[in-house]
């Protein structure tokens, strides 16, 4: 019997995905625009496939470094949206290129910075944040 249970904890864990990393994710696009209004931070949108290796291997190699996540908690109200699970907001939809991981930087309700999946963040990952930093300017 605990050999089942043991098994039948290892399948479900392998499809199991944590997303979030370090990162505090606001729960909605909604609550990010409320957030970002009462603070003045700009959003920072992830939209993502649930099938999408890129999208995860920023979640998995940014957003769990703390250089990263810390930037983003900071100057961010971040927000991940998983194209294929949930439906996207019509403000952030306009902006979606179709490609994922997209990743949008946006304030008040117009996008000022987009950016993608950077083959460049295999060799360095600190280029993320790099390119978070061209959003705030």
């Amino acid at each position: 019997m605990k050999k089942l249970l043991l098994v039948m904890l290892l399948v479900v864990s392998s499809f199991a995905f944590d997303w979030a990393g370090k990162v505090n994710w606001a729960m909605g696009y909604d609550m990010a625009k409320r957030i970002s209004q009462k603070t003045g931070k700009p959003i920072f949108v992830d939209l993502a496939l649930s099938h999408c290796p890129p999208c995860k291997y920023i979640s998995t190699h940014m957003y769990t470094d703390d250089k990263i996540a810390n930037f983003i908690n900071k100057n961010y109200v971040p927000v991940l949206i998983i194209v294929d699970e949930e439906k996207t907001p019509r403000e952030v939809a306009k902006y979606f290129s179709g490609y994922t991981p997209s990743l949008i930087i946006m304030k008040n309700g117009r996008e000022i910075y987009q950016f993608s999946f950077d083959k460049e963040f295999l060799n360095n990952k600190y280029k993320f944040l790099d390119y978070l930093k061209k959003g705030l300017k």
